[in-house]
């Protein structure tokens, strides 16, 4: 007869149950629901490639939010602490495979074998290491989040949308995700083990040797139940302490030990601690991390709050705004968005959501980055779409080089060839903003400009910040850094670089000159 489950393990399936099906019901919602969070702003690893992208550039990747980034940094706190507590008591996707390893364990019975040799094994887990290292390089390069596609996880949290939407968007993910659902039938936690980049970094912060599961060797029958029992494949009835980086503190071995005093402790720094004080610190540090997350949003405000705050941005126009929510949002008029968008309005009524805009009017290839351009135009907001930004980068680079030349210095500054939208202040009425225009620079005036060998300029200093630190007039400032004259005087430097087509190096330059 079959042991009961213990008290803690059933609690572990509970929560790891209750957080898949949150993560699921939110990624349905978020098809139908304008400012429910993204997949990609839910996923903890897409807030460490944001995270790179923030030191790198200063600003967040497109569709994650702070609060992702919150979390990813709880997360490294919980992997310090805890080893990868993570994987074993908070995945999602973790508990997703281990649904269906209950589902091999009750179709083949309790006997299945690995699939793969042990020492085929041992190579293969190293797999994830190169690619946590691919990843990282080319976040840092070119600040997107490259796993996307390839991300079983982001295709699990799309498939609300259909399997067509998904397989275009996620064909590679989709196919990982069907076939490490179909090796957790017949081998625990395949994708864990072999290739996910999360259970990379946690194992990196394991082998920081605060979390500990130790052996008493006294006491120990070597029943090896432990070893039968881990998801992992750890070797736990033989060493003296658990130093494997694969070990997930799911602690199935420490609950299936069948010794009167139990040989498997938990210890942290050193120090032997009941199992279940080792659970409560991790189940506070992480959700401590996702309250504080939460308090700092995941999500990004509905267009029209951002409308009122006066922050609303074109970039904000994301596939589940409507159209009558993205022409009342930016004041523009609702048949000319349509005509500028090249939709029919007959077609597509005005609540549709941008992303249903294809499959409601017959449009193949229709992007909500079509309404973005379209309302960019009607504003007269500089903003590149997403299919010119690789094309743009060339040119803006050759721009930027152009501009840190001393005769470029001295000549007034050119339009701006912004590769990110400006910021559009909410319009009273549905009439169209006139187009702005790049003014000349400005010459100096007021106070006369000087510049002390020790200035330090920074990307998160504004322009009027510059001009009280070195005693000068905001124009005088504008004039030294070759800017156009109608540049905000309040936002930091940081911020406008690619609206304006310059680089922070560039204008440290410009300022010693």
């Amino acid at each position: 007869m079959a042991a009961a489950m213990k008290p803690l393990q059933i609690t572990r399936r509970v929560v790891l149950g209750v957080i898949l099906l949150g993560l699921t019901v939110l990624t349905f919602l978020h098809q139908r629901i304008q400012g429910v969070p993204t997949i990609d702003a839910l996923c903890p690893f897409g807030g460490f490639e944001s995270l790179l992208k923030f030191v790198a550039s200063g600003v967040v990747i497109k569709k994650l939010e702070a609060g992702t980034m919150v979390l990813s940094v709880g997360i490294v706190a919980l992997g310090i602490v805890l080893s990868r507590f993570f994987c074993g008591w908070f995945c999602a996707f973790g508990a997703l495979q281990g649904i269906f390893g209950w589902i091999g364990k009750k179709l083949f019975g309790k006997k299945k074998r690995p699939l793969v040799p042990a020492k085929l094994d041992k190579y293969l887990r190293w797999i994830k290491y190169p690619v946590l290292v691919v990843i990282i390089y080319l976040s840092w390069k070119t600040g997107e989040l490259v796993i996307r596609p390839y991300d079983p996880w982001a295709a699990y949290g799309h498939l609300s949308a259909g399997l067509a939407a998904v397989w275009g968007e996620f064909a590679i993910g989709l196919i990982l995700l069907v076939v490490s659902l179909l090796l957790s039938v017949v081998y625990d936690r395949a994708f864990c083990k072999y290739v996910c980049p999360l259970g990379a970094v946690n194992a990196i912060l394991g082998r920081i040797p605060l979390f500990r599961i130790k052996r008493v060797a006294s006491t120990c029958i070597s029943c090896h139940k432990c070893d039968k029992v881990c998801p992992m494949n750890v070797d736990v009835s033989k060493p003296d302490a658990v130093n494997d980086p694969e070990c997930i503190g799911c602690m199935e071995c420490v609950t299936s030990c069948p010794t009167k005093t139990n040989s498997l402790q938990t210890t942290l720094g050193g120090r032997a601690l009941k199992l279940g004080a080792i659970v409560g610190i991790g189940f506070a540090i992480y959700f401590a991390t996702v309250v504080i997350g939460q308090a700092v949003g995941y999500s990004a405000k509905p267009l029209s709050a951002l409308a009122a705050a006066g922050k609303l941005n074109v970039a904000d126009i994301k596939g589940s705004s409507t159209w009558d929510m993205v022409a009342e949002s930016f004041g523009v008029e609702l048949e000319k968005l349509y005509r500028e968008a090249g939709v029919d309005m007959k077609k597509v009524p005005r609540m549709t959501m941008l992303k249903d805009t294809g499959k409601v009017g017959g449009y193949k290839d229709f992007e909500a980055d079509a309404v973005r351009v379209a309302v960019a135009k009607i504003l007269g907001v500089p903003y590149v779409s997403e299919k010119d930004k690789a094309a743009a980068k060339p040119a803006e680079s050759t721009a930027a080089q152009a501009a840190a030349s001393p005769e470029a210095s001295a000549a007034p500054a050119a339009a701006p060839t912004a590769a990110a939208p400006a910021a559009v202040a909410p319009a009273a009425s549905a009439a169209p903003v006139a187009p702005k225009t790049a003014a000349p620079a400005a010459p100096a005036s007021g106070k006369t400009l000087v510049v002390p060998a020790d200035f330090a300029l920074e990307g998160t200093m504004s322009i009027d910040q510059v001009a009280a630190a070195l005693n000068a007039s905001p124009e005088a400032v504008v004039a030294k850094l070759g800017l156009p004259a109608d540049i905000a005087r309040d936002k930091p430097l940081r911020d406008m670089k690619d609206q304006y087509g310059y680089s922070m190096p560039d204008l440290k330059e410009r300022i010693k000159k």
